[in-house]
């Protein structure tokens, strides 16, 4: 739907049911990633709905954008690090000199299928990494995009897109003790669909 050329040309025609679809679609992961920046409820939901706004003022160049939900998360993450600027009043505000970014906490299933306290020791070894490593692991287990969209959304190659990822992985794993040579059927990280990876 998101990428949709039939729905671009909708809302770049000015069809409000087709950009209130797009909003309900993107609106929760967005105030997720958001929140991971500046860490207050209000502050987030402030910042995607101006998002929103400029997004719809600019309705007419729609079209011509290849992944909008990547273009989504470019604008949230851009809006959050203007916020932080002028908080901070700097003219410039980078990820890695900002305090961290925050890992979403994520439950155990209901069948508890993962032990409470080993998903307590995986999201201690992901509050470790570093902020960009944490964002692009984040954006690839959480939000599910690819190593392309995740170099366009934090605007660094792929290959250090890869480097973040297996940086994040191999001191995930270490941290549970985890013999990646066995490639353990019925390890931790196989069992939270979140941090399925090919072994």
């Amino acid at each position: 739907m998101l990428n949709d050329q039939k729905t671009k040309l909708l809302i770049a025609e000015g069809n409000t049911r087709s950009f209130q679809l797009l909003m309900e679609v993107t609106s929760d992961e967005l105030l997720q990633y958001a929140l991971s920046f500046v860490r207050n409820q209000e502050i987030a939901e402030e910042l995607i709905s101006d998002v929103y706004v400029k997004i719809w003022h600019k309705r007419s160049e729609l079209p011509n954008i290849q992944n909008i939900r990547s273009y989504l998360f470019i604008a949230v993450k851009n809006s959050c690090l203007s916020h932080l600027r002028k908080m901070k009043n700097e003219k410039i505000v980078f990820i890695d000199e900002y305090n961290d970014f925050l890992f979403p906490i994520v439950e155990s299933n209901d069948d508890e299928t993962i032990e409470k306290e080993m998903l307590n020791k995986i999201h201690k070894a992901i509050s470790e990494l570093p902020p960009k490593c944490k964002e692009a692991f984040s954006l690839a287990k959480i939000n599910g995009f690819k190593h392309r969209e995740i170099a366009t959304i934090m605007d660094i190659s792929e290959k250090t897109v890869n480097n973040h990822l297996v940086t994040a992985l191999k001191k995930i794993t270490e941290a549970l003790g985890i013999d990646k040579k066995k490639k353990a059927k019925n390890s931790p990280l196989k069992q939270a669909s979140l941090f399925s990876f090919i072994w």
